[in-house]
């Protein structure tokens, strides 16, 4: 217990600024439940992945849409045929870009925006193609597999 006049260290959550409030209006609009992360930014989830849209930042031209860790790997044979299928899905899918890290894989799409409220003109369907370019970075890694 802290005596009078101590304060105790309590994390403190960042509040939303106006870019994460418009981003988590629109997509509660479009019929996504999204909330608020720990950082201040928007996730929500989306055919089974969760989806997080950097607005921490608070610059609403900077438009930033996440799909992170979506394929854990194993080792460092799992880690290649990663590396083969994201270039693959890149070449053929030319919405985003996929990361592979050590441990898993992160998809996203980034733009700049003309204004404050450009992402409402491709939020959805930066959110399909980046599904799609999923899609066809997990495709690959099947195919892999059965060769």
């Amino acid at each position: 217990m802290s005596e009078l006049g101590q304060t105790t260290d309590v994390p403190q959550i960042p509040l939303p600024n106006a870019y994460a409030q418009d981003m988590l209006d629109f997509l509660a609009e479009e019929g996504f439940r999204p909330k608020f992360d720990e950082d201040g930014d928007v996730f929500f989830k989306y055919e089974g992945y969760t989806n997080v849209v950097m607005t921490a930042q608070g610059d609403a031209t900077a438009f930033c849409l996440m799909v992170p860790y979506f394929w854990p790997l194993e080792d460092a044979a799992e880690r290649t045929r990663a590396l083969e299928a994201a270039m693959y899905a890149q070449m053929n899918i030319r919405i985003g870009r996929i990361t592979v890290m050590e441990k898993d894989v992160t998809a996203t799409v980034n733009a700049y925006l003309p204004d404050d409220q450009g992402f409402r003109a491709v939020m959805l369907r930066s959110l399909e193609g980046l599904r799609y370019l999923i899609n066809t970075f997990r495709e690959q890694m099947r195919a892999q597999l059965e060769n």
